[in-house]
Parts: C-alpha cells; structure tokens; sequence
C-alpha cells in the first residue's frame, strides 16, 4: 500500500489503492478521515480513491485505510495503516 499519492490529474498517482496479486475471493477497502468519517469505500479491486468527497478534492491531510481481503484457499485478513494525500 502506497503511504502517500497526489491526485492532480497528471496520470501518476491520481488514485490511491492496495496491490493485490493473486485469485482474491473477497475484498474491501475503506478509508476514514483524521475525525473517524468514512470518505470511501469499495469492494472492487479495481477501483481506488481519487481524493474527493462529493466531487469536492479534499485538502493535504492523513488518512486511515483498512483493508479487508481473501485470497483463494487463504483465510481472510485484515491490515490498516495510514496515507498522505498532498496536494
């Protein structure tokens, strides 16, 4: 998991997202702001958090990520940490 990014549009880094490889059979990542407010959340792999909230880019903060995922024939985990959107 990356511990920073910049959605500025420029094509690099404009998401932010776990890399997985592998079958993954369940998969949930949520990300919460500074107050404990979830800000996005997704069971697709594929999709990953571009800094907005309501279409409104939020300003440079840390937040939270917890990912919840399963591997085929794997039991289920569970890892957090923090990030950094710079703006």
């Amino acid at each position: 998991m990356p511990t920073a990014f910049t959605p500025n549009r420029d094509g690099i880094n404009d998401l932010i997202k776990p890399v997985l490889l592998g079958n993954i059979k369940r998969y949930q990542f949520s990300i919460y702001n500074r107050w404990g407010q979830l800000v996005f959340q997704s069971e697709d792999v594929n999709k990953g958090w571009d800094g907005t909230i309501k279409q409104m880019s939020q300003d440079g903060n840390t937040f939270i990520w917890v990912c919840t995922y399963q591997f085929e024939n794997e039991p289920i985990q569970t890892e957090k940490g923090t990030f950094i959107l710079i703006r």
